[in-house]
């Protein structure tokens, strides 16, 4: 268990998504961190007593996963939106504004914090039909969406500093991420693994290299690693170092 951040090998390796050796799988909730899992269960049960099933929708996704995610997209092989919900395209985009489409709405691998066991995104199955497919939209989380009255709900509770230690991390104001009204963060736990997300290690990961952190074989390489070395720290302060808390 990770009660004390150590730049070692095995926990650098669970920070960037490499290992879930720390993780714990638990009914309703799958892989998380003991503590982030133990805060969760008190929300659902506070939840149910409000009138809402809270349900993970999405909750641990691994390295790899991310990875496959990012590398379609940069090469055009899942779709790619704008903030207005027109699909883009990748031939009428440069390069750099292309990373940037990407990056509004998919972490660079290895930067997604869903690997922690921190982070989940959350709904309600029993606001919607039966066979209802979730889209994971704003409109989805505000206005007369399903799933509106458990957002105000949790937003009550996050401005009370009272929501068992979870928070919403992307909120749009940032200006880098869009925002993310189904995305629960557990800011005590997930805080211990920020100065673990070391800069050189995810080059060497993205470059295809993760035998040096402790894995059994190396991974593929991330697709537009050249554009994304290019501007890597700012990226970085745009996409990931400006949600840390």
């Amino acid at each position: 268990m990770l009660d004390n951040p150590s730049s070692a090998k095995p926990f650098v390796s669970w920070a960037l998504g490499l290992s879930r050796s720390g993780l714990t799988d638990l009914p309703e909730i799958g892989l998380a961190h003991e503590a982030a899992a133990a805060a969760l269960y008190r929300l659902m049960k506070r939840a149910q007593k409000a009138g809402f099933k809270l349900s993970i929708a999405s909750g641990y996704r691994d390295y790899e996963r991310q990875l496959a995610i990012f590398n379609a997209k940069m090469r055009g092989e899942r779709p790619v939106y704008a903030d207005s919900g027109v699909l883009l395209s990748k031939q009428s985009l440069g390069s750099r504004d292309w990373l940037h489409a990407i990056l509004r709405y998919s972490a660079l691998p290895g930067t997604s914090r869903h690997h922690w066991g921190t982070d989940f995104d959350i709904w309600d199955p029993t606001a919607v039909p039966s066979g209802y497919v979730l889209q994971l939209q704003p409109s989805e989380y505000c206005g007369d969406g399903p799933f509106a009255q458990l957002s105000s709900w949790l937003t009550t509770l996050i401005l009370q500093d009272d929501a068992e230690g979870f928070y919403r991390p992307y909120t749009g104001e940032s200006g880098g991420v869009a925002p993310e009204l189904w995305h629960l963060s557990h800011r005590p736990t997930a805080k211990l693994f920020q100065p673990l997300m070391e800069s050189a290690s995810l080059i060497h990961v993205w470059s295809g290299q993760a035998q040096h952190l402790g894995q059994s074989s190396d991974c593929e390489t991330l697709a537009g690693l050249q554009e994304v070395e290019s501007e890597h720290d700012a990226i970085m302060d745009q996409y990931v170092r400006s949600y840390w808390v």
